[in-house]
């Protein structure tokens, strides 16, 4: 093979191997190319993933705020004013690290039990299976109480102070959620946890320090009498100091409702505490009983309008018309009575019209012979009398001054007299 054979097959050689790289890039770029177009679609499927990764849900009883870098953002609503509660419904914002979505219930009442001036009470005595029996005194890192004002006391200077146990409750929500996560300490719930649950550990706390505090500054205003029986200012006086001191932090807390659950003195005093209660007991079950035995008496006496009636004939200016229509309206032993009076206003009426007519009668002769008039007067009178009698004494003077009596027995049929006794009992009988 000579050099110029040679020559050529290295130019063939160069040649095909030109073509082989032009080939191989050819084929690299195609793939470059899909590689590119496979990237491209896969981050606009991460980006819109990523973006849609930003919409969440606020259920009907929360409100939420976004966080954007740890600042709270503010949102126009649509009044026109901007707020930086996000009420419920679908939302879209920056998706984390972003941004942070801090979800809050505002509809849920939660409630706290206030017992911190209750008295010691073991597992069983909560359950009511055992009765416990109060030591001789109060013991202070067991028992807790509650100071009422004293009223003062005849020579002693000041006022003493009573001591009650009580228990309370408080319902509250959250309403203003920017103002609770910036001025209230709270856990933040982990997933699957309820976020009320959580922050009720560091919010109750806190609820009952405020309550406590607004109790005894409300207690010591009123007397033991007026704490036992829970007055309605006692209640409204703690619900607004309440009230006032979360304002002034900013909790964004709302009290719902403040109740007394029982208010009570000392168990050791209990002895003397139920002597006015069974006192008032007995006073109010004497007064029902002396108001039962008047209506009886007086149902008895006069029917049962004898009370409207009574107060009918109490009124001033009654006219004799009108006394005796109500009186006509009365029955039972009050008839009766009525009955006889008049009866016995008619008799009485007729013998003095009877009296008055003989006197009249008289009166010409009496005029012309008074004396006669008078002896004959006398010994008409005598003669009932000893028509009437049984027994008569009389006594005549004897020279000396001693005197003699005589007794002259008249009528004294035993029968006559038996009469005059059963007339006698029956008149007594009828006069009760």
């Amino acid at each position: 093979m000579t050099d110029k054979d040679i020559e050529k097959t290295d130019d063939v050689s160069i040649l095909q191997g030109q073509g082989e790289a032009d080939l191989a890039g050819e084929f690299l770029a195609r793939a470059l190319k899909h590689s590119f177009i496979v990237l491209k679609i896969i981050m606009a499927i991460l980006v819109v993933l990523f973006i849609t990764s930003g919409i969440f849900q606020v259920e009907p009883n929360e409100n939420a705020m976004v966080l954007r870098f740890g600042k709270i953002q503010e949102f126009r609503s649509a009044t026109g004013e901007y707020e930086s509660a996000l009420g419920p419904g679908l939302h879209w914002n920056w998706p984390e690290p972003v941004t942070e979505i801090i979800k809050i219930p505002v509809a849920k009442k939660q409630t706290v039990a206030i017992d911190s001036f209750w008295y010691f009470e073991t597992a069983a005595e909560k359950l009511g299976t055992v009765k416990g029996r109060p030591g001789a005194t109060l013991d202070p890192k067991k028992d807790g109480y509650c100071l009422t004002r004293g009223e003062s006391v005849a020579g002693q200077s000041g006022a003493d102070y009573g001591i009650v146990h009580g228990k309370w409750q408080l319902t509250y929500h959250i309403k203003d959620i920017e103002k609770f996560y910036r001025n209230i300490y709270y856990e933040a719930p982990g997933p699957g946890e309820d976020f009320l649950d959580v922050a009720s550990e560091s919010v109750d706390p806190l609820l009952k320090a405020i309550a406590s505090d607004a109790i005894v500054r409300t207690m010591v205003k009123y007397t033991i009498d007026q704490a036992i029986v829970s007055e309605e200012s006692i209640k409204n006086n703690i619900t607004r100091l309440i009230e006032e001191k979360l304002k002034r932090i900013g909790s964004g807390i709302v009290v719902d409702e403040f109740s007394a659950g029982r208010i009570t003195w000392p168990r050791q005093v209990d002895a003397a505490f139920d002597d006015p209660t069974l006192a008032k007991q007995k006073k109010d079950q004497d007064l029902t009983d002396a108001r039962s035995y008047a209506d009886k008496i007086l149902s008895a006496a006069g029917g049962a309008q004898a009370a409207e009636i009574l107060d009918a004939l109490k009124q001033p200016n009654l006219s004799e018309q009108d006394s005796r229509r109500y009186l006509s309206q009365l029955s039972g032993a009050s008839r009766e009575i009525i009955a006889k009076a008049y009866a016995y206003r008619t008799t009485v009426v007729e013998a003095a019209k009877a009296n008055a007519d003989y006197f009249k009668k008289l009166l010409p002769e009496y005029r012309q012979r008074p004396k006669l008039v008078v002896q004959r007067i006398y010994q008409d009178a005598v003669e009932q009398v000893f028509d009437n009698a049984t027994e008569k004494i009389i006594v005549q003077s004897s020279v000396g001054g001693k005197g003699k009596q005589m007794r002259i027995l008249i009528n004294s049929d035993p029968a006559q007299k038996r009469r005059q006794m059963e007339e006698k009992k029956k008149k007594a009988e009828n006069n009760k």
